[in-house]
C-alpha cells in the first residue's frame, strides 16, 4: 500500500456527512420558523378575521364612514401623528448627530438616558407631564404632542445612530474637493446614505404615535379623539362592536400604507449605499462646546418628567409629606386636598396583586417571543432573499394596534369550554405578539453576523450538531438574546391599550392601575367638567334626541366620568346615538365616589 498523498483533484473522504444532511443545515429552514408563524395565525390573524368577518355589515360600514365626524377623527389622528414625528425628530436629530459622529467618554451613558423615555409605560410619561406643566397645561395638544416626542427620542437614536457611525466622511470630503457646496453635498451624497434609516424612524414613530392610546386618553382631553381612542370608547363604553370593526380596518389600512412606502424608500435607499467602517471623530474646540450644550439640553428636557413626578409623589398640596406612598400600604392614609377628588387608596394586597401581575407577565412574554423570534429569525437569515416574506409577516403585529387586537380576542375567546379571560397569562400572550416584531428586528443581525465557517470547523473536529448550537450559536447571541428579551419585558411592562382591556379585577397591571390613580384624582373635577360639556352640547345641538340628554343626564348625575366622557365625546363627534345604545348605557351605570355637583344643578336650569 503506498504512503503517497492524494493526487490533485481526487476527493477527500471523511466521516462528515454531506452538506445537505447536517441537522443545523436542514434543508427544511422553515420549520424553525413554523411555531411563531402557527403563533400569529392564532393569537393575531384568527381574532382579526373573526372580528371582521363575524361583526361588520354593510348598514355599519354605510354608518360609519359617510358620517363627517369619522373623517374628521381620521384627519386628527394623522396630522398629530405627523406633527408628532416632525416634533420628534427636532428635539432627537442633535443628540443622534452628536453621539453618532463623536466619541466621547459617556457616551453609552447618554445613550441609555435618552432611552429611558421608550422604556417607559405611556402612563408614566403621561403623570410626569402632568406633575412637570401648571394646570392649564395638563390637558391640550401641545402637551399630547410633547409627551408623543418625548417617548419616540430613543426610536431615531437607535435607528439613525448607528447608520450615522457607519458613515464614511470621507465621501463628503471628496465632494467638496469636487467643488460641490453644502446643499449638493448633502442631497448627493449624505442623504442618500442616511435616507433608510431615517425613513425607517419615522416610519416607526408614526406609528406609534398614530396608535397612540394611553397619552391621548390622559393628556388629549374630552374632544381630542383618535382612531384608536375612538375604537375603544366605541367598542367598550357605547357597545357598537360593528363601527369599532370599521375603524379599526380603517386604521390598519393607514398603517399598511405607512409601512408599505416605508419599506420601499429604506430597500430603494439601501440598494444604492454600502456599509462602511467605523470612522468616528474626537470632540475638541467649538464641537465640544457645542456638543456640551445638545447634550445638557436633551438630557435635562428627558429628566425633568421624571424628577417632577418623583417630587410630586413627596407632596400633597403644598407641603411635603410621605402620605402619597403610605397610601400604598394604607387604607386610611389621608391624600385628599381641596383641589382634588376623595382618594381611592390602594391596599398592600392590590399593590402586591399588580406588582405580580405585571412582574410574571412580563417574563413569560419575554420568554415565550424569545423562543418564537430566535427560531423565526434564523429561518429568515436561512432563507436569504426567499425569507423577505416572513420578515414581513414578523412585522404585522406592528400594523394591528393593541387595542383592535384586545378587541379582537375578547371578540374570539369570550365563549368556549375554556375561560381564557380568566387566565392569567392571557394578556401575557398579548405582549409576546405585540413584542415578537421587536426581538425579531433585535435577533436577525445578530444571526447574519455569525460566519457559516465556524460550524464547518466545528463538525471537521467533531463536535455534535447540539454542541455546536450550544458553543457557537448560544455563545454569540447571548448579547441580542438578553437584549431582546430586556426590549420584550419592557414593553410588556409598559403596555396600556391592550392590557386595561383584557385583564381581570384583582389583576390588572401596573400601568393599567396607575391610570385608574390618575383618573381617580380629577374625578370631581370631571364631574364639574362634563356638566359644562354637555350645556354646550345641547346649545350647540337643539335638535339632539331627548334620550341622548336623559342617558348623559343619569351619567353625570351618578358622576361615571369615564362612561361620561365617552359618551360625551360620542355625541359631540357624531351628533346622535341610538336609542338601545343610550339606555344600555343608563342601565350599566355605576354610582362613583362623589355626588352629583351643584354646578350640576345650576347647569340644568341654565339650559
Amino acid at each position: 500500500m503506498s504512503d503517497a498523498p492524494p493526487r490533485a483533484g481526487r476527493p477527500l473522504h471523511t466521516d462528515l456527512p454531506p452538506r445537505a444532511s447536517r441537522p443545523l443545515r436542514t434543508s427544511r429552514p422553515i420549520l424553525t420558523g413554523l411555531p411563531a408563524l402557527i403563533w400569529l395565525a392564532i393569537f393575531l390573524l384568527v381574532p382579526v378575521a373573526v372580528l371582521v368577518a363575524g361583526h361588520v355589515d354593510a348598514s355599519d360600514v354605510s354608518r360609519v364612514l359617510t358620517r363627517q365626524s369619522t373623517w374628521r377623527i381620521a384627519w386628527f389622528s394623522l396630522w398629530q401623528a405627523v406633527v408628532s414625528v416632525i416634533a420628534t425628530f427636532a428635539l432627537a436629530l442633535p443628540l443622534t448627530w452628536f453621539v453618532g459622529r463623536h466619541n466621547f467618554r459617556g457616551r453609552r451613558v447618554v445613550r441609555a438616558i435618552a432611552s429611558v423615555g421608550f422604556l417607559l409605560p405611556s402612563v408614566v410619561v403621561a403623570a410626569g407631564f402632568i406633575a412637570l406643566l401648571p394646570n392649564r397645561l395638563h390637558v391640550s395638544l401641545a402637551t399630547m404632542i410633547a409627551a408623543h416626542a418625548y417617548f419616540n427620542i430613543a426610536v431615531v437614536l437607535r435607528v439613525v445612530a448607528p447608520r450615522l457611525e457607519s458613515f464614511d466622511t470621507r465621501l463628503v470630503a471628496a465632494a467638496r474637493t469636487l467643488g460641490a457646496g453644502p446643499l449638493r453635498t448633502f442631497a448627493t451624497v449624505s442623504w442618500p446614505a442616511m435616507r433608510s434609516a431615517v425613513v425607517s424612524a419615522a416610519a416607526v414613530v408614526f406609528i406609534y404615535c398614530f396608535t397612540s392610546y394611553a397619552v391621548v386618553r390622559t393628556l388629549g382631553g374630552v374632544t381630542r379623539n383618535t382612531l384608536e381612542s375612538d375604537i375603544a370608547v366605541r367598542a367598550y363604553a357605547i357597545g357598537d362592536i360593528g363601527g369599532a370593526v370599521v375603524l379599526s380596518v380603517v386604521q390598519v389600512v393607514v398603517i399598511a400604507i405607512v409601512v408599505l412606502l416605508g419599506r420601499a424608500l429604506a430597500r430603494d435607499a439601501a440598494s444604492t449605499t454600502r456599509r462602511t467602517t467605523l470612522t468616528l471623530s474626537s470632540v475638541a474646540g467649538m464641537r465640544a462646546n457645542m456638543g456640551v450644550v445638545i447634550v445638557v439640553v436633551t438630557l435635562t428636557l428627558v429628566t425633568a418628567p421624571l424628577v417632577a413626578l418623583a417630587r410630586s409623589s413627596l407632596r400633597v398640596g403644598d407641603a411635603w409629606s410621605l402620605a402619597g406612598w403610605r397610601s400604598l400600604v394604607d387604607n386610611n392614609a389621608e391624600l385628599a386636598t381641596p383641589e382634588s377628588a376623595p382618594p381611592t387608596a390602594t391596599s398592600a394586597s392590590a399593590l402586591i396583586d399588580s406588582l405580580v401581575a405585571s412582574g410574571r407577565t412580563a417574563v413569560f412574554a419575554a420568554i415565550v417571543a424569545l423562543v418564537l423570534a430566535a427560531g423565526l429569525s434564523r429561518t429568515v437569515v436561512r432563507l436569504g432573499s426567499r425569507g423577505r416574506w416572513l420578515d414581513a409577516v414578523s412585522m404585522v403585529p406592528l400594523v394591528v394596534s393593541p387595542v383592535t387586537l384586545g378587541l379582537g380576542l375578547i371578540v374570539t375567546f369570550d365563549s368556549g369550554w375554556y375561560d381564557w379571560r380568566g387566565a392569567w397569562w392571557f394578556v401575557a400572550v398579548v405582549h409576546s405578539v405585540i413584542g415578537l416584531p421587536l426581538a425579531v428586528r433585535v435577533l436577525v443581525p445578530a444571526w447574519r453576523n455569525i460566519a457559516p465557517g465556524l460550524h464547518d470547523a466545528a463538525a471537521v473536529l467533531g463536535a455534535a450538531p447540539r454542541r455546536r448550537f450550544v458553543d457557537i450559536d448560544l455563545r454569540l447571541l447571548r448579547p441580542a438574546l438578553i437584549a431582546a428579551a430586556g426590549l420584550v419585558a419592557a414593553v410588556s411592562l409598559g403596555e396600556f391599550g391592550a392590557a386595561s382591556m383584557l385583564s381581570r379585577s384583582g389583576a390588572e397591571t401596573m400601568p393599567s392601575r396607575a391610570h385608574a390613580s390618575i383618573c381617580a384624582r380629577d374625578r370631581a373635577r370631571g364631574c364639574v367638567h362634563h356638566c359644562s360639556v354637555a350645556r354646550r352640547i345641547w346649545r350647540a345641538q337643539p335638535h339632539s334626541h331627548r334620550r341622548e340628554r336623559q342617558c348623559l343626564t343619569s351619567l353625570i348625575s351618578r358622576c361615571d366620568v369615564e362612561t361620561a366622557s365617552s359618551f360625551v365625546v360620542l355625541v359631540y363627534m357624531s351628533s346622535w346615538v341610538s336609542e338601545s345604545q343610550c339606555m344600555a348605557q343608563v342601565a350599566v351605570a355605576r354610582p362613583r365616589c362623589c355626588t352629583p355637583s351643584p354646578v350640576w344643578s345650576a347647569s340644568m336650569r341654565d339650559r
